[in-house]
């Protein structure tokens, strides 16, 4: 018997088992009409958000539509080699109702921040299952609602363990590290939106270390003017994946050289992994990296995220991100 690695499951499993046992609170936005704690297995469930949540359960037997963004989502495409068959009734933002019926769903997982699309669906007489995580323990949550409905709350318990661990582990790498806190500033898709004090991206950005120069901004994020950028005067940028442009966007700008981010070249942009996600470890292990590059290693980085990888999601880490 590998003793190491009999050890390692049974820890996995404590933790799964402390998972459980705290037993997920319902949101009164979440909701199927008169569904109670443990949400009920489903069997036909249509994926307009949360796919890259539900990438690890392994549970595409159970899905019979997906979002129509899901088909380009680069870890989809790695996980389900039938990704392109998976029918799609529109987005968590247009929906085909012509299709959506077709499909015959038992539950619709979309996001409790188009009340509109939730209020079409319901009209129709279409169960929905709705969430938005907005801090670190919705997202445990959310993903505890989807082990519940696909039939794989051990695996979820799992997921949530691995991703703890993780983060646990940057945690207290970046505890260790002597002197001020990086600051930081994480740009969204106009470069002078900055992340507030809500949301999965400041949580994320205190845990690896650095101290969010928005945290005054109570909001998850506000559109602020170059001069507040300039006094505010980050050590460290980093820019969302989506936006439409980058690092040397921002070096090539007049307006941000004397940022003292853009004077020693500590601009970075992030992947396009959703921070929604079992990814969200590889944004924390990248952010640690990019705040604290002596100290955290690019070969450390890489490690953890193998091993990750390997355990979380049964594929190899894209080496080239």
């Amino acid at each position: 018997m590998n003793f190491k690695k009999e050890k390692t499951r049974l820890l996995t499993l404590i933790v799964c088992l402390a998972v459980l046992t705290a037993a997920p609170k319902l949101s009164a936005q979440a909701v199927e009409p008169g569904a109670a704690a443990p949400l009920p297995e489903k069997h036909r469930i249509v994926l307009l958000e949360g796919y890259e949540l539900s990438a690890p359960l392994g549970a595409w037997d159970r899905v019979v539509g997906i979002s129509s963004y899901a088909y380009d989502n680069d870890l989809l495409q790695r996980l389900v080699p039938q990704l392109r068959e998976i029918p799609s009734p529109g987005t968590g933002f247009a929906i085909n109702m012509e299709v959506m019926l077709a499909l015959r769903p038992d539950l619709v997982v979309t996001w409790s921040r188009k009340p509109e699309v939730l209020d079409y669906l319901k009209r129709h007489g279409i169960p929905v299952l709705s969430f938005y995580p907005e801090n670190l323990a919705d997202l445990y949550q959310d993903l505890m609602r989807l082990g519940q409905i696909f039939g794989k709350t051990i695996r979820a318990g799992e997921v949530s363990g691995l991703i703890r661990q993780n983060l646990a582990a940057i945690q207290q790498r970046v505890a260790n590290i002597p002197g001020e806190r990086v600051r930081v500033v994480w740009l969204w898709g106009k470069p002078t939106i900055i992340t507030g004090n809500k949301g999965v991206t400041h949580e994320l950005i205190n845990l690896t270390g650095g101290r969010n120069l928005g945290a005054h901004i109570d909001d998850f994020n506000r559109d602020i003017s170059m001069e507040e950028i300039v006094a505010l005067n980050p050590e460290v940028i980093l820019i969302w994946g989506s936006a439409i442009y980058g690092p040397d966007d921002l070096k090539r700008d007049p307006k941000w050289q004397t940022v003292q981010a853009v004077k020693q070249n500590r601009v970075f942009k992030a992947s396009r992994a959703s921070n929604w996600s079992p990814r969200i470890v590889d944004l924390a292990w990248w952010m640690a990296h990019c705040c604290y590059p002596q100290e955290i290693s690019r070969t450390e980085m890489l490690a953890a995220l193998r091993q990750y990888y390997n355990a979380c999601l049964g594929i190899p880490y894209p080496e080239g991100n």
